[in-house]
This record gives structure tokens, sequence and C-alpha cells, in this order.
């Protein structure tokens, strides 16, 4: 007899176990109102073409804001096109008014020596026509004083004779 109880000792230590722990863990609450579930379930139902509406609803209205965003977006690509080819324009003017500038810049640079070699020339021409005239002036004086110094010697030498 104790060979027949040896073997079946742990399936029945097992068993014992099991049901001890199946005791002590919290069991679900039963729910016995079948009519409530099967009420509430019909109710669920009955509301799921309303969420389907309401998701149609959301859907078209993300699609409406959608297509608002992409023309914005289109839109706001025009405006930058825009931008672009006027930014092209302006750089293209200001190459333009640089080579122009720089070439005004030339113009000033020979219109500055051209005058300043014509200055050079006039003064010149006035120290010319100043030693010229102080030329002049010298021979004429000097003549005189010489003539006015032969006179005097003569009348000297008239005096002595």
């Amino acid at each position: 007899m104790k060979s027949k109880i040896l073997p079946s000792l742990p399936r029945l230590l097992s068993a014992i176990l099991l049901t001890g722990i199946l005791y002590t863990l919290p069991a679900p609450a039963a729910h016995a109102n079948i009519l409530g579930d099967l009420y509430r379930g019909l109710e669920q139902f009955s509301e799921l073409p309303d969420q389907v509406n309401d998701l149609q609803e959301s859907y078209h209205q993300t699609v409406n804001e959608l297509e608002q965003t992409k023309d914005e977006l289109g839109q706001t690509i025009d405006e930058l096109d825009k931008t672009k080819n006027q930014l092209e324009t302006y750089r293209s003017e200001n190459t333009l008014l640089q080579d122009q500038n720089r070439q005004l810049t030339v113009m000033i640079d020979e219109l500055r020596d051209e005058r300043a070699a014509r200055e050079s020339y006039i003064h010149r021409l006035k120290v010319t026509a100043i030693t010229g005239l102080g030329l002049i002036a010298g021979y004429f004086i000097l003549t005189r004083v010489i003539r006015l110094g032969m006179r005097s010697r003569s009348e000297r030498g008239d005096r002595l004779h």
C-alpha cells in the first residue's frame, strides 16, 4: 500500500497547492445581469453610426484644412519665386550701377587730372607773362637809369670843360 500512495503524493500535493492559490487570488466580479449587458451592447452598437459620421466629418475637415494649407503653401511658393526674381533683378541692377559708378569714378579722375594740368599751364603762362612784363619794365627802367646817368655825366663833363 505504501507503493501506491508514494507515486500519487506529488500529484496530490500539487493539486492542493493549486487549489489554495486559486482561492487566495481575487475573483473577478460576476455579472449576472445579461439583459443589462445586452442593452449596453445594443446601445453601443446603435452609437456606432454617429461615431462613424463624426469620424467622416473629422476626416472631411482634415482634408479641407489640408487643402487650405496646400493652397497657402502654393501661394507662399509663388511669393518666394517672385521674391527670388526681384532679388535677381536687384542684383543685376546693382551690378550695372557698380559698373556705372566705376566709369564715373574714372571720368572724375580724368577731369581732375585735366583740371590740374590746365591750372598748371595757366600758372606757367602767368609766370611767363609776369616775367616778360617784368623784363620789359626792367629794360625800360634800366634804359632810363642809364640815360639819366649818361645825361648827368655829360652835364658834369660839360661843366668841367
